[in-house]
């Protein structure tokens, strides 16, 4: 069976490597990983697949939902021994990524993050109006360090599966371009983000899924590293192309393709390339 074009996106967190002798599985979970995986589980997510790779990390992909349902969504949870916390910077960097997450409480959910202290806000003023039904949109920062965007859950699967990515101003004309053409997304119309840029909505009905390409007046920083492996943080996420073996010919190899899924830097973002089937 052919790997879905689903909602499915996961992040680099930073995990020392076993002792010498102890296997990875022996291994307590802790750290960011843990505070991640606790995150999840407040959520509804529960785990689905765990994977082992001596030398390099460990991944526990966790579920939330059925496959079929409109807001269904796969977090992939990827420790690697190599990752280290890039330098701060004050403005996003190219290629950063926020992920939507929908819920049927959004409210109650960042409550209890916040109850355990798993989470931030990126405004705590704004946290203020969301709690107080103000505003239905909350910027956050997980226990991964991924950046999410928390609201209601939506009546479409396009909708609940939304993934921003900041991208350069003068870039920005040539990756809307590239995203239409390699995976069938329209035009979807412009609007502010949260006060911190302009995004250009890119949208797919079936597989149902958003790309938002922001773009702010003073630009981005430039990527501190194209390596998944060194950058906590770092994102990627699933995408179903028109023409896999097109779109594989359009981009880079970041890691060795495993069956049906092509590992690919596109543009800015790193990718699980498959072939989307309507």
């Amino acid at each position: 069976m052919a790997t879905p074009s689903i909602a499915h996106f996961g992040t680099t967190i930073i995990e020392a490597p076993p002792p010498e002798g102890v296997e990875q599985r022996d291994v307590p979970i802790e750290g960011a990983l843990k505070n991640t995986l606790r995150f999840l589980e407040i959520f509804g997510f529960q785990p689905l697949i765990e994977n082992f790779y001596p030398g390099m990390g460990r991944q526990y992909i966790w579920r939330r939902g059925e496959p079929g349902d409109v807001d269904y969504i796969e977090k992939d949870n990827f420790t690697s021994y190599r990752a280290e916390q890039r330098p701060a910077n004050e403005r996003p960097r190219v290629g950063d990524t926020v992920f939507r997450l929908t819920h049927s409480d959004p409210v109650g959910m960042w409550l209890k993050w916040c109850e355990e202290g798993l989470v931030r806000a990126a405004d705590d003023a704004i946290a203020e109006d969301f709690v107080a039904g103000r505003t239905e949109w909350l910027l956050l920062t997980g226990p991964d360090g991924q950046h999410y965007e928390l609201g209601p859950t939506q009546p479409t699967a396009a909708q609940n599966h939304l993934i921003y990515v900041w991208t350069a101003k003068a870039d920005l004309e040539d990756v809307a371009i590239a995203y239409r053409e390699h995976f069938g997304l329209e035009q979807g119309g412009r609007e502010d983000f949260h006060g911190l840029g302009q995004v250009r909505l890119l949208r797919r009905a079936e597989p149902g899924v958003t790309v938002g390409l922001i773009c702010r007046d003073d630009d981005v920083e430039p990527r501190w590293t194209d390596d998944i492996f060194v950058e906590a943080g770092y994102s990627h996420f699933r995408l179903g192309a028109v023409d896999m073996a097109r779109t594989v010919d359009a981009t880079r190899e970041a890691f060795p393709s495993a069956g049906d899924v092509a590992f690919v830097y596109f543009k800015d973002s790193y990718l699980e390339l498959v072939q989307a089937n309507r």
